[in-house]
């Protein structure tokens, strides 16, 4: 076990929380942006995205945050938090609105674009087909991924500052990974409707 899956967090919605959904679904436009995969430009209006409650007021709070998994939309004093760390990510504006047509706006969505290959799949658990199949019709199949473990010599390469925040690339789900030091700032700041597992300690089914 090494020092990085010590202090990095696989980070889910916290499934035994009902005080309110932090479920998002995202509107046709913002699916169409690709948001969760590639790099958006600043200047053009706000992703979009549905909560399935009767209200959103949960999101005018100071620090809270809602799920369009793996990825996440934040407030504003959450986002200034979080920013200076992200790897291969960015915030960019967006607005949720609730099933009575009423929306809170100055939220921040993470649009990933870029993941961070740092999977050691000589000591990590995941499956692949049995046939040794490495593609479907030209698509390349990713590892289904039961436990994590990381590359040192990745990750060694890119100043801790720099890696806070980040999308976990080479399986067949990119999950989102955080350090240490940002799962404290929410729990300093009492951020409901999330959970965090250490990477040493996590096997696929824990988040349910």
């Amino acid at each position: 076990m090494n020092l990085y899956e010590q202090s990095y967090y696989l980070m889910f919605p916290d499934y035994e929380f009902d005080d309110y959904d932090t479920d998002l679904t995202p509107s046709p436009y913002t699916a169409s942006t690709n948001w969760d995969f590639e790099k958006l430009n600043f200047g053009h209006k706000a992703l979009s995205f549905v909560s399935d409650n009767d209200d959103v007021a949960f999101l005018k709070k100071d620090h809270a945050l809602a799920f369009n998994v793996p990825n996440f939309v934040v407030t504003q004093k959450l986002k200034e938090l979080l920013e200076r760390g992200l790897y291969g990510s960015q915030f960019y504006p967006a607005t949720v609105q609730d099933e009575q047509g009423d929306s809170v706006e100055g939220l921040w969505a993470l649009n990933t674009y870029e993941e961070l290959d740092c999977i050691d799949f000589k000591r990590s658990k995941y499956y692949m087909p049995s046939d040794g199949s490495t593609e479907i019709d030209g698509f390349k199949i990713h590892a289904d991924m039961d436990t994590y473990r990381l590359r040192e010599d990745v990750l060694d390469k890119i100043p801790e500052e720099d890696r806070l925040v980040f999308q976990i690339g080479g399986g067949s789900v990119s999950q989102i990974l955080v350090h240490k030091r940002v799962v404290d700032v929410f729990e300093k700041n009492n951020v409901k409707g999330v959970k965090f597992f250490k990477v040493s300690e996590f096997a696929d089914g824990d988040q349910y």
